[in-house]
């Protein structure tokens, strides 16, 4: 792909469910990060799309007060966008829809992407997709829940080399109705290390092929950003 192409690309709007961003970035939802005021600061930089930290299904749906405290949304933020992680269909169905309901998300990412042990050796996060059947029923439970509200997912490569997820996982998620898929092109085992194998999202892009993939992983100038696309397509 030429740079002009890989430009054009690049800043082409992306559609996600009836959201259209006119300008295609995503701001990755990291923990202890991507809280109201760390968001509102980046929405004057001109991303489309801002997910919060990471915010637990079983914390929200009990009413956990620091649990609520994170989902709280800046005055003005829009769209309205949030992250949960969890394991069980019904809890991820019941956060969905009371993300919806009482606090008005317009968005709800699904995190299968965290390496984090605490998360991991709970079956949740990126060790999750490794069982399929109960990844499918998580998913589906949250896009039942989320009703009209896009639904998408954020995932790793898998759990180490020896066990890739991301090539059943993605078209699984599409399947039962995510909106998106997100890669970070690293596995659970890597973490933060080494380099993002950046050509796994060009395969995830052939395997999903009805709904936007998402890159992320070693960006860090605008400059990584057109590279990605130019290397991935």
């Amino acid at each position: 792909m030429s740079d002009t192409a890989a430009t054009a690309t690049a800043t082409a709007p992306l559609q996600i469910g009836p959201h259209v961003l006119d300008v295609p970035v995503v701001l990755a939802p990291m923990a202890g990060v991507t809280n109201a005021v760390f968001r509102d600061l980046c929405r004057g930089y001109g991303a489309g799309l801002y997910v919060s930290e990471m915010i637990a299904a079983r914390g929200l749906v009990e009413r956990q007060e620091k649990t609520l405290k994170l989902a709280r949304f800046g005055p003005g933020e829009q769209p309205r966008s949030i992250q949960l992680y969890g394991t069980n269909p019904v809890v991820m169905r019941d956060a969905a829809r009371q993300l919806v309901d009482e606090l008005g998300a317009e968005h709800i990412d699904l995190n299968f992407g965290c390496p984090v042990r605490k998360v991991t050796r709970h079956g949740g996060g990126s060790a999750l997709p490794w069982r399929r059947t109960l990844f499918a029923d998580v998913v589906a439970g949250a896009v039942d829940g989320a009703r009209d509200v896009p639904v998408t997912v954020k995932l790793r490569m898998g759990i180490d080399d020896d066990h890739l997820t991301y090539l059943d996982a993605g078209p699984i998620a599409a399947a039962q109705g995510a909106a998106a898929v997100a890669l970070h092109a690293r596995t659970a085992e890597q973490a933060y290390s080494g380099r993002a194998d950046w050509s796994a999202i060009a395969r995830l892009k052939e395997a999903v092929t009805d709904v936007p993939v998402l890159g992320n992983g070693d960006i860090w100038v605008a400059a990584d950003a057109l590279r990605m696309v130019d290397e991935t397509g």
